[in-house]
C-alpha cells in the first residue's frame, strides 16, 4: 500500500514504472497477496512484476513443493489461488491442506477418520459413509450415544509460525437429529500440558436461531425430567452455516510460534448428559466431517 500511496503523490505509476521489474518485484515480495493483486493494476510493469514467480514465491509456504508434488500449473500466482480454492489431500486421504487466501498461511483440516472417536468403530454407535459434498472419502455420522467425546491433535510444526490459529468442528445434522438443541458441548484448544492456557468453554452445535427458540421454553421434558436449557452469550457460542454447506463450531484459539514444536490437542465432550437418567441422554444425528485448523481473522 505504501507504494500504491507513493505512485500518487508522485504524479501516478510512471514514475514507478521506470524501474526494473526485478526491482519492483523484490519490493512487491514483501507485501502481501492482496497488495500485490492492487499493485499489479498500476501499469504493465507493475503487472507484470506482480504476477512473477519471485513475488507468489514468497507468499508460498518453505515447504510447498512437498504438498503439491501433484498438481500442475502454469505460475506460482496460479498454485497460490489454486490452494486457496481447492484443499489437497494427504496422509492417505485423512487430511487437507489449503492457504488462507489474505495471508498466504497454511489450513489444515483433518478428516474424521483422523480424529479419536469414542466408540467410533462400534456400528451401534457410529457409522462410517460418503458424502458428495465433503472433501474426504469417509464422514463418521452419529447413531446413537449418550457419551460423546471427539479428540483430535496435530504438531504446531505443521502449521506457519507466529500465528494465532483457530480449530473448527466441522459437522452437518441429519433430518432425525436431536438431542443438541438443548444441551451444551464442552469444547477446547491449545498445547498439550499447557492446562492455564487452554480454552474449555460451553458451546451449542445448533445454530443461534435454533437454540433460542429452544430457549424460549422454559423447560425441556426428557425422560420424565424437566430440563432447564443452559445459558449460552455471545454469537460464537453458536454454531453458523460455512458456504460448502456444512457447520462450524470454534474450538478455541492458541498461538504457534517461531521454532517451537509442540502438539495441540482440541476435543468436544459430552458426557454429562449419560448421568441424567438410567438410559442417559441418546443424541443421534451428527455428521462429523473433521476439525479444521485455520488462521484466526486478521491474522
Amino acid at each position: 500500500m505504501a507504494v500504491t500511496e507513493g505512485a500518487k503523490c508522485r504524479g501516478g505509476p510512471d514514475f514507478f514504472s521506470a524501474l526494473p521489474e526485478g526491482c519492483i518485484a523484490s519490493v512487491v515480495s514483501f507485501t502481501s497477496p492482496p497488495d500485490a493483486c492492487r499493485l499489479a493494476t498500476l501499469s504493465e510493469n507493475f503487472k507484470s512484476a506482480c504476477d512473477s514467480d519471485v513475488v507468489w514465491a514468497s507468499f508460498l509456504p518453505p515447504d510447498w513443493r512437498q504438498m503439491v508434488s501433484s498438481r500442475r500449473v502454469s505460475s506460482l500466482k496460479e498454485l497460490y489461488f489454486s490452494l486457496c480454492n481447492d484443499p489437497v489431500l494427504s496422509a492417505d486421504g485423512k487430511m487437507s491442506f489449503s492457504l488462507d487466501r489474505h495471508s498466504g498461511k497454511k489450513c489444515i483440516m483433518l478428516s474424521a477418520r483422523a480424529l479419536s472417536i469414542i466408540w467410533g468403530n462400534t456400528p451401534d454407535y457410529w457409522s462410517w459413509t460418503s458424502m458428495s459434498n465433503s472433501r474426504f472419502a469417509e464422514v463418521a455420522e452419529l447413531i446413537d450415544v449418550c457419551w460423546l467425546e471427539i479428540k483430535g491433535t496435530i504438531s504446531s510444526c505443521m502449521l506457519s509460525p507466529r500465528t494465532r490459529y483457530a480449530a473448527y468442528l466441522v459437522f452437518k445434522f441429519t433430518p432425525t437429529s436431536h438431542g443438541f438443541e438443548f444441551q451444551p458441548i464442552e469444547v477446547g484448544a491449545g498445547f498439550a500440558g499447557d492446562e492455564a492456557g487452554r480454552q474449555k468453554r460451553s458451546v451449542y452445535l445448533y445454530r443461534e436461531n435454533n437454540t433460542r427458540q429452544w430457549r424460549s421454553r422454559p423447560r425441556f421434558r426428557h425422560a420424565g425430567r424437566a430440563l432447564m436449557l443452559a445459558p449460552a452469550e455471545g454469537s460464537g457460542n453458536y454454531a453458523k452455516e460455512r458456504q460448502d454447506g456444512w457447520s462450524e463450531i470454534e474450538l478455541g484459539e492458541f498461538l504457534t510460534k517461531e521454532g517451537e514444536d509442540g502438539e495441540v490437542e482440541m476435543s468436544v465432550m459430552e458426557t454429562k448428559g449419560g448421568h441424567w437418567t438410567k438410559g442417559g441422554h441418546w443424541k443421534p444425528g451428527l455428521v462429523v466431517e473433521g476439525i479444521e485448523i485455520r488462521p484466526k481473522d486478521g491474522e
